[in-house]
Parts: C-alpha cells; sequence; structure tokens
C-alpha cells in the first residue's frame, strides 16, 4: 500500500501545490484545512495500523492552528515521533520556543522551493521519487529546454553538461544561474583578459601557481595575487559564467545531470545572477546559424506557438539583445512556425529556432486563443454568472477584484504600499498588514468563487515584494532596475555587466592598434547595452582607424554626441574626423565648445593648440597617438 501524508492547509492553491508534489514522490495525499480535523485524522490513522508517513503543516489556520496541532501531536502516542514539515507563510523563521518543542524535520518559508520541499519530503517520509532523475542525452532534450525547466521550478543546484572530455558545471539558485566553471581552458577566467592584454601571461601563472599551493579556486588566487582588482574580476567572473553557459546551451551531443542541493551548498560559490533566458539568447546570438534553423524550423511547420510567461518576463532583454526584431510580435495567438518562418528575416531564425527548443514559445494543442498550455485563464466576474453570494462576499469579490486592477503593473513598492524610502521596519510592517489581507484567514467561511485565486496570486506578490525589498542587496539592484525601466534604459544587469567588461576589452584593443578586433568588441558591447555614449564614439573612431573612411565614422561618434553632448571622447574623436576631411575651422570650433562646457578638459586645450600651430604640434603627435601610448 502506499505511504499517504497528510496535508494541513487552508490555502487552496498552495494544497494543490503539495499534493503534486506528494504525488511526484508516489505518495498518496490527504488534505485538510483544519487543525481539528487533522489531529482526528491521524489520530484515527493510527488506530487503524495506517499511520501518516508525514504531515505537512501550515502555521496560520482558521480552526486550531498550527502551533496548537503540534503541540497536541507531540504530547500524543501518535505524534510524538510523526515527521512534520512546517510551512509558513507570515513567518520566515520559527520562533525557537515552539521549534525546541516541536522540533520540526523541516521548515519551508512561503514562497519555497517545490524542489526543496519535495527532497525534504522524500527523506522524511521514506519515499522514493516516482520521476526519474533529471539526466539524459543532450540529443533528445536540449541543455535550453533543461535550464529554463530548472527557472520555472526554481530549482537550486548544479547542472553538468557533459562532451567528450569536456565538462561544464552551472550552478543555479532558485532557478537563476549564479556561477557556472568548465575544464575547457579557453572558457575560464584569465583566458579572455590574456588575449585582450588585460593581464599577463607571467601574471597569470603566478595566480595558478598560488592557487595549487594553497589549494583555493583560481579567481581566489588571481584577487590573492592582485592580477585583477575587484571589479575586473567581477567582471571576469562574470564573463566566465556568460561563456561557459553559452557553450553548454550549443553542446547539442553529450549528457546532462542535475543535482537538487540546499541553498547553503551552492552559497559558496560567487555570484554572478544571471537569467537562463538572458544567457539563452545570447547564444542564439553568438552561436545561431540560419541556414542550419531554417531546415529545423521547416521540420515543424505546423505546430502553433504563443510566448511564455519566463519569456514576457523578460522581453526587455530580449529587445535589447534583438532591437527590432519580429519573431515575438508573430508568436503569438496559437500562430503557426511555417507562418512564422515566412514573415521573420533570416538573421532572427537562430532566435527562433533557440525560443522553441528552450519551451519559451509553448507549441499549444487543443489550447484557446492567447492562453498558454499549461495556464489557467484570468479570472473575471463573468466566470461566477448565475452563482449566488452574500452581499458580504461580494464586498470581498469587489475589493480583490479592484486591487488586482490597480496593482497590475506595480512595482514592489507600490504592492506594499510605502515609498521607496522605507526603512526595514516600514517594510516588514506594511508586508505583516497586506500579508494579513491576502491570507485566506481574512476570508475564512466566504465563498469568493473565481476571485479565490485572485487572493491567492496577490498573497503570493505581497511575499515577492517581501523577499525583494527586505534584502538590502536585492534591494539596491531592484532599485536601479525601476531607474532604469522609468528613463527607458536597459534593465537586464547581466547584460549591462557583460556590456561593460567587452567595452573594456575593446578599449585595450583599441589602444594597441588593434582596430578592427576593437571594433568587434565595441559592437558586442552595443548590442547589449545600446545606450552608453562611449560605446557609440570609440565605435565610430575604431571604424576611422581601421578604414580611414571618415563618412563611416561620422554617423557613430555623431550619435555619441547626440546622446551625451559632454562626451570628451566624442569630442576628441569627432575633431580628428573634421580634421581628416579637412574641416579644421569646424574641429576648432567643437574643441572650444566642449572647453567651454569644461574649462578642466585638458586634452581639448591640447589638441586646440595642436591645431593652431600644426607644424609644431605634428612632429609630437596629436591626442590619439599619445592615447594610444598609454
Amino acid at each position: 500500500m502506499a505511504l499517504t501524508v497528510l496535508i494541513v492547509e487552508d490555502e487552496q492553491s498552495a494544497s494543490r501545490l503539495l499534493s503534486g508534489i506528494a504525488s511526484e514522490l508516489g505518495l498518496s495525499a490527504r488534505t485538510t484545512a483544519s487543525g481539528k480535523e487533522a489531529q482526528e485524522l491521524c489520530s484515527n490513522a493510527a488506530a487503524s495500523g495506517q499511520p501518516f508517513s508525514a504531515v505537512i503543516l501550515d502555521l496560520v489556520l482558521a480552526e486550531l492552528d498550527g502551533f496548537q496541532f503540534g503541540a497536541a501531536a507531540r504530547a500524543a502516542p501518535w505524534g510524538s515521533s510523526l515527521p512534520i514539515i512546517v510551512i509558513s507563510g507570515i513567518y520566515k523563521k520559527l520562533p525557537e520556543e515552539f521549534a525546541s518543542r516541536i522540533q520540526p524535520a523541516a521548515f519551508f518559508a512561503k514562497p519555497f522551493e517545490p524542489a526543496a520541499l519535495r527532497a525534504a519530503l522524500s527523506k522524511h517520509s521514506g519515499a522514493q521519487a516516482a520521476a526519474p532523475p533529471l539526466e539524459g542525452p543532450l540529443s533528445q532534450r536540449p541543455a535550453a529546454a533543461v535550464m529554463v525547466q530548472l527557472l520555472r521550478e526554481k530549482a537550486t543546484g548544479t547542472l553538468t553538461v557533459t562532451h567528450d572530455s569536456s565538462k561544464r558545471v552551472i550552478t543555479l539558485q532558485q532557478g537563476m544561474v549564479r556561477f557556472a566553471q568548465s575544464n575547457v581552458r579557453a572558457e575560464t577566467i584569465g583566458a579572455a583578459q590574456i588575449a585582450t592584454g588585460l593581464i599577463k601571461q607571467t601574471s597569470f601563472d603566478r595566480a595558478v601557481a598560488v592557487a595549487k599551493q594553497q589549494n583555493i579556486a583560481l579567481h581566489e588566487a588571481l584577487a590573492a595575487a592582485r592580477v585583477l582588482t575587484p571589479e575586473q574580476l567581477r567582471v571576469a567572473l562574470k564573463q566566465q559564467t556568460s561563456d561557459v553557459c553559452v557553450a553548454a546551451l550549443g553542446t547539442l551531443v553529450g549528457t546532462y545531470q542535475f543535482e537538487q542541493k540546499p541553498v547553503e551548498a551552492v552559497s559558496g560559490v560567487p555570484d554572478m545572477r544571471t537569467s537562463p533566458v538572458a544567457l539563452l539568447l545570447e547564444a542564439a546570438k553568438r552561436l545561431g546559424n540560419p541556414d542550419a534553423a531554417k531546415p529545423w524550423l521547416e521540420e515543424r511547420a505546423t505546430e502553433k506557438l504563443n510566448r511564455s510567461p519566463e519569456l514576457e518576463r523578460e522581453m526587455f532583454a530580449l529587445k535589447t539583445f534583438w532591437p527590432g526584431e519580429a519573431v515575438t510580435p508573430l508568436a503569438t495567438g496559437g500562430r503557426p512556425i511555417g507562418e512564422i518562418l515566412a514573415r521573420v528575416k533570416p538573421a532572427e531564425l537562430p532566435l527562433l529556432q533557440y525560443l522553441c527548443m528552450a519551451g519559451l514559445l509553448t507549441t499549444l494543442s487543443g489550447v484557446p486563443k492567447g492562453q498558454t498550455k499549461g495556464q489557467a485563464p484570468a479570472p473575471s466576474v463573468d466566470d461566477d454568472k448565475g452563482k449566488a453570494f452574500t452581499a458580504q462576499e461580494q464586498a470581498a469579490r469587489a475589493a480583490l477584484f479592484a486591487e488586482r486592477d490597480r496593482l497590475k503593473d506595480a512595482s514592489h513598492y507600490q504592492v506594499l504600499g510605502v515609498p521607496r524610502s522605507a526603512s526595514a521596519t516600514d517594510v516588514k510592517a506594511a508586508w505583516l498588514a497586506a500579508a494579513k489581507r491576502f491570507h485566506s484567514d481574512a476570508f475564512s467561511g466566504l465563498d469568493l468563487g473565481s476571485a479565490r485565486r485572485i487572493a491567492e496570486d496577490l498573497f503570493t506578490r505581497v511575499n515577492e515584494a517581501n523577499s525583494v525589498l527586505s534584502d538590502a542587496n536585492r534591494r539596491a539592484e531592484y532599485d536601479v532596475y525601476l531607474d532604469r525601466k522609468a528613463k527607458g534604459l536597459p534593465t537586464d544587469v547581466g547584460a549591462i555587466l557583460r556590456a561593460e567588461g567587452m567595452f573594456q576589452r575593446g578599449e585595450i584593443l583599441f589602444k594597441s592598434g588593434r582596430w578592427e578586433d576593437a571594433e568587434g568588441q565595441f559592437r558586442e558591447a552595443i548590442s547589449l547595452n545600446h545606450t552608453e555614449a562611449e560605446f557609440h564614439a570609440f565605435l565610430g573612431m575604431a571604424m576611422f582607424r581601421r578604414s580611414g573612411k571618415p563618412e563611416e565614422a561620422l554617423p557613430h561618434v555623431q550619435k555619441a554626441l547626440e546622446m551625451d553632448p559632454r562626451l570628451h571622447s566624442g569630442a576628441i574623436f569627432l575633431s580628428q574626423i573634421y580634421q581628416a576631411q579637412g574641416e579644421v575651422e569646424r574641429a576648432q570650433s567643437l574643441l572650444r565648445k566642449a572647453i567651454e562646457w569644461d574649462p578642466d578638459f585638458a586634452e581639448a586645450k591640447d589638441e586646440l593648440r595642436r591645431l593652431r600651430s600644426p607644424a609644431a604640434e605634428q612632429a609630437k603627435g596629436g591626442f590619439l597617438s599619445r592615447l594610444l601610448k598609454k
């Protein structure tokens, strides 16, 4: 006979989720919303000789709460050794007295990671997972699909992608890529920095020796040996994580294996938190081949597509990677791949292929138009036509529908009703008040109909807002996100950091006279973050030095100055281009204006002086020559 777990939870969506997790482990599940009934069920089950293998217990219940049930269970013969897994949407940490008295097998604060709860339930109930481990050949399931699944499950652990002798280990935390490392030398920290001249081979070799001698990670040795500054190290680790993940996503032959781990087990690796979706978009950009993508898509021409929730959340990042792309606007309403294929540019075919491979564009089968497979339609008043509600229930329903509409596009601050200057204490107080408003206890005994799911969704949003705003680091990142969003700037922090790293490598190449390589780096930086004026200025000048054609470079440098009229490099570069075109007076006028804006602009003064006395200064070399010697 199958083992049975008792779920004591009065929130319907949470109860369904918990039952599903139990089912995945081959457990039968009995549910109740009452702590009092849970006592009776446990007592009867023990008396019949078939006790529950474990209890999943919510602390806040309408009738006999979890605290009382736990105390009663430990005092009764049937509950003295019963594994109790405690969950709570209110408490982030169990009260010490309760924890010492009840000694729960595990505790999870909502929203919890399903995979982590699954592991705890498997361990303490004696169940074995019915589903096979997440592993298999990449030929049957690409790494892109695996990583998106882990994102949906908010999984924590390590994903290992192996092909022949190459091995890439990707660490994930709550579905986000935290760090990645590889045994492929070209993908490890140091390789790119040596190639661009940022660090010397001898310095790198010294750090390798330190790593072996002290038995520490290479990135720690690079920091200890002061080969890289802390900021350079962070950019390099970010680049390593990106390079390893992109290579893994492009590996189509080999195997994958995911090992679930607790959060504390992955907290020791560097935190380069990046969305798998952003990495997938970068892989499509770097590795995509239109000629290979086309036959792959043609084989699936009749499949109908829609955008997944994960893709909707990353739409801004997609537009940054692929500005002006036509794939996602077409992939709606169950439109067939064949129709999309005929209407997009060849260069966009890899994007369509990667989004399909990953499941970010989901295949529809018998799903109503506009509704993603596996996704329930949004509740509306019309869903409850014909049902009779009391005046109190009608009022509660109206309030919930109004709150859903009011908070549709709200920030975390607006969800909690606090200003951005709110202290941690203010955030906690606002969260407790909001959580109580939308918790199922607030509607105990009321029939809300379809509005019940709205209450559950609002409760989840309140908890998510609190989890971000109560963490200083996450809150700082979120504030940056809000500021950039308000200004219409890219909001993907990972993309911004990668762009900065590419620009820095481009600068090194530029100063060493490797114009073509520098141009490539500047173009890549702009593809990730097109809002930095300096990226455009250096791109234009690299093009000019490579080709000697000022007309090709001019639009890029002019664009940079349109974005930032006081940009020093833009003023210098544009004056150089004007001079190459024989427009010396125009160059002098530009430099004088730059000096008016910034009287301390020494380079502009030197360049203006050189233009006024060409013979003397040309013998010494202009500003650009001096720049290249730095």
